[in-house]
């Protein structure tokens, strides 16, 4: 009977360790690898996207087949070869290139089937589909493809979805839509669309001629002051788009050049307007926050974030860490005003990275520590740039440099050290670090990526020097932005304009 005691005791004791301190799982097994049928279909999808073609012998094979079908009524035997596959994009072309009603009506069906469970996969049928019916200029399957591309907003293919979706005729009439669930969605689809414009993600040239600019013109004159979040995203971004439609223009068809220069012209009409209303925002979002409903709140912080807006008020304690919206609430603390919030933030970020449970967190409160120039805060990400968990130590690294340090020997000896971690990121965020502060090597190690001979070296140099804020580049990314080269000029553009929005907002 005590042994029995004995061993439910030490076995609740373990049990309780086990909770308190978690330990990395490190399984014998390895991870379940993408299966090849997944991966053949996102390769085919990427070299589709990239400017592949498919088969034109097996789309016109398979379009006369259809052809045969719908004319002896059998739409259902079309219906059941439209499966999952290598297969699905060839079928989908040939009841495009019929364009009957009767096959109109059959893709938008396939929105709502369950062809397969992988996301990644589903996600590039309905890209598939939704540019099918875009081309077809099928106005009723909208509403359709606005819900798949919500439901594929976390992934790489949502963006493309957003934009297909953006390029339809009736998409400016669902924006004025009176259903609150439809048009939100719209708002949310133009957003994804301008903000993949700017990465890069979508092609500028299709959405000028789709009238991106004048969609977001039209939105601007008519927009209402109302305390909507999906609306002051769209605007934001409008406001973004206006401002980078310049430096598109010079790369675009010149049959689309005249088009970008009246939507320019257009969207310019309306800047005071928009800065206006998105001055007058903060106030509002935060005035209906507590009355929000969870969705709207979490899209509210991040709104207030990209406006950098002081949102101390809506938290006399600690954000609530139950709350989904948490990390959004304290990524927007970054900005507070509050000589309090910084030191707090602080002796947060010591606590949680105390707990290996609590890893997670302890990284997003770090970084939004840069912010907050305190002896207190400075103490904590020092301590925390040498430490084992090298997510922790990249989050920390990544916050210095941000204000003139309290102690600069013991800040620039950390920096240095950490630029040779063993982990990358580490390395990389210390570079930038010491970049801000003024460090010549640093910074011409990080400059010398615009001139390399590689593309993507060029685009990343570019997107870090705005990213990190590194104002002692801005000469360089200039003279990076009159390159001859459209990607490498497009990204230094994208990098000067976020560059100016980080340093003086919208005001300039």
């Amino acid at each position: 009977m005590i042994y029995g005691a004995l061993i439910l005791v030490v076995a609740g004791v373990l049990f309780w360790r086990a909770y308190r301190h978690p330990r990395p799982r490190r399984w014998l097994l390895p991870s379940r690898a993408l299966p090849r049928a997944i991966a053949a279909v996102d390769r085919q999808h990427r070299h589709l996207q990239a400017g592949g073609l498919l088969g034109e012998s097996a789309c016109e094979k398979t379009k006369t087949h259809f052809r045969e079908l719908l004319e002896s009524g059998r739409a259902d035997l079309v219906e059941r070869e439209l499966h999952a596959g290598l297969d699905f994009a060839v079928r989908v072309r040939a009841l495009t290139d019929l364009g009957t009603p009767a096959a109109a009506r059959l893709l938008e069906r396939q929105l709502t089937r369950e062809l397969t469970t992988d996301p990644t996969e589903r996600a590039w049928y309905w890209v598939d589909v939704a540019s099918a019916l875009r081309r077809l200029n099928y106005a009723e399957a909208l509403p359709t493809v606005l819900h798949c591309a919500e439901a594929a907003s976390n992934s790489p293919q949502g963006a493309v979805l957003a934009a297909e979706a953006v390029c339809f005729t009736n998409f400016p009439a669902v924006l004025r839509h009176p259903n609150r669930t439809l048009s939100r969605r719209a708002l949310q689809a133009l957003t994804t669309a301008a903000r993949a414009t700017r990465a890069g993600a979508v092609e500028a040239p299709a959405l000028i001629q789709a009238g991106l600019g004048d969609t977001l013109a039209d939105l601007t004159s008519r927009a209402d002051l109302c305390a909507d979040p999906w609306l002051t995203s769209a605007l934001i971004e409008a406001e973004r788009y206006f401002r980078r439609l310049g430096h598109w223009a010079r790369f675009v068809p010149p049959e689309i050049r005249a088009l970008a220069a009246r939507q320019e012209v257009r969207l310019g009409g309306t800047s005071e307007q928009r800065l206006n209303w998105l001055g007058g925002a903060p106030p509002r979002l935060l005035a209906r926050f507590a009355s929000a409903d969870t969705d709207e709140q979490g899209a509210a912080l991040r709104c207030l974030f990209e406006l950098r807006a002081d949102v101390t008020k809506l938290f006399p304690h600690l954000p609530d860490r139950r709350a989904p919206w948490w990390t959004d609430a304290v990524r927007a603390l970054q900005w507070s005003r509050s000589s309090v919030v910084g030191p707090v933030l602080a002796g947060q970020a010591a606590h949680y990275s105390r707990k290996a449970r609590h890893h997670g967190r302890a990284a997003v409160v770090l970084t939004a520590l840069r912010g907050h120039a305190c002896y207190e805060a400075e103490r904590v990400l020092l301590r925390t740039a040498t430490g084992t968990n090298p997510a922790l130590r990249t989050a920390a690294v990544s916050s210095l440099g941000w204000w003139t340090p309290f102690d600069p020997n013991n800040v620039v000896g950390a920096l240095r050290t950490a630029r040779t971690d063993s982990d990358t990121e580490t390395r990389r965020a210390a570079v930038s670090a010491l970049a801000r502060l003024g460090e010549r090597s640093a910074l011409a190690e990080i400059t010398t990526g615009l001139d390399s001979e590689e593309p993507a070296i060029r685009q990343d140099a570019a997107a870090r020097i705005a990213t990190e804020e590194l104002s002692w580049a801005w000469p360089d990314l200039e003279t990076a932005a009159e390159s001859n080269d459209p990607d490498t000029a497009l990204a230094a553009a994208e990098a000067l304009e976020s560059l100016r929005e980080r340093l003086f907002g919208f005001a300039l």
